[in-house]
């Protein structure tokens, strides 16, 4: 190596030493903790009470999240909705929790009775508490879709063996301040167990997971589906699908009872845009092919951390005939 070679090298490595003084410093992958607001509630259209969440953001004492079971409610907020008409505001309460295992003590919440989201509306949420400040975060209620059977499905409904051919086809027109859209097609019946009549019901799948095996312990259902732009969809049921979901509860569920089928009921659900980003963001890359460590945080909420979300949800009923054929008598 030339002596000019060995200066410049040296010089590299002096420069590195002044510019770089603090090389053992331990590296520590968390910020710096800011206490703040977590809000959870999703607002709905079909039930008659509205509930909503208000923790606080922690420090994990260990990078394993199960470890963590101390209880973060906030039990001192103050939690209103407003549109631009009236205020309203929650109580406290507590809900039993389904699961004991992590967390032993019930959950705190806030609900507010007797408040159904009316479609269309735009509403403001706002959270103070004594001691983490105040957060806020807005959402429009999607307006109400239309929804239809076409002819030929009512007739598939009906007459299942007769139009083996023709699958079931529910169309709706979604709302533009719909983001996206799920759908569901049930079976209602009444059963016989005993001495009583019963009520039951078969969601319908979309089609069969291996369409060659047409097993319906294979099946697969409608998923949350981003809106298309032109504001109309059309979701078709497999006739064959159908037909094996009805085998199903004549033949395995409640085998030897009698049984009449009474409606096919399809259930449709508009979600709007926060709601809508928080599922997709928070579920975009679990995918059983890869290992993500990045996984991405969605919040609306003004000042904290959270999601303030809504859907709607509407019906549309079909009877089926009294002698429909897979009644058992």
């Amino acid at each position: 190596m030339s002596e000019n070679m060995i200066r410049v090298v040296f010089c590299s490595a002096a420069l590195s030493f002044l510019l770089f003084p603090a090389c053992d410093q331990a590296f520590d992958p968390q910020q710096e903790f800011q206490p703040k607001l977590v809000v959870f509630s999703i607002l709905s259209t079909d039930r008659e009470s509205q509930y909503v969440r208000v923790e606080k953001n922690y420090v994990m004492a260990t990078y394993d999240p199960a470890t963590a079971n101390a209880d973060l409610s906030v039990k001192d907020a103050v939690v209103e909705i407003r549109d631009e008409m009236s205020n309203r505001r929650f109580s406290d309460t507590t809900l039993v929790r389904p699961d004991s295992s992590r967390y032993i003590f019930p959950i705190w919440g806030y609900v507010l009775k007797d408040f159904q989201p009316v479609p269309g509306k735009t509403y403001r949420l706002s959270v103070r508490s004594l001691s983490l400040g105040q957060v806020e975060a807005s959402l429009t209620i999607p307006t109400k879709p239309v929804i239809g059977f076409s002819a030929v499905a009512t007739a598939v409904l009906d007459n299942p063996l007769t139009y083996s051919e023709s699958d079931i086809v529910c169309s709706a027109v979604l709302s533009p301040t719909a983001k996206g859209f799920h759908s569901r097609l049930f079976v209602d019946y009444d059963v016989l167990v005993g001495s009583d009549w019963q009520e039951g019901r078969i969601e319908i799948p979309l089609e069969f997971a291996y369409p060659k095996l047409k097993s319906f312990d294979f099946v697969t259902y409608p998923r949350l589906t981003a809106r298309p732009a032109r504001n109309q969809v059309g979701v078709s049921f497999l006739n064959e699908v159908y037909r094996a979901a009805l085998n199903f509860v004549v033949d395995r569920r409640h085998k030897g009872r009698k049984l009449i089928f009474k409606w096919a009921v399809f259930h449709f659900m508009q979600v709007e845009k926060n709601l809508f980003n928080y599922y997709f963001l928070t579920h975009a890359y679990r995918d059983t092919h890869s290992m993500r460590l990045d996984e991405p945080l969605y919040s609306n909420v003004t000042g904290g951390y959270g999601l303030v979300g809504a859907y709607t949800a509407d019906s549309l009923v079909h009877l089926l005939p009294e002698n429909f054929s897979y009644n058992v008598r």
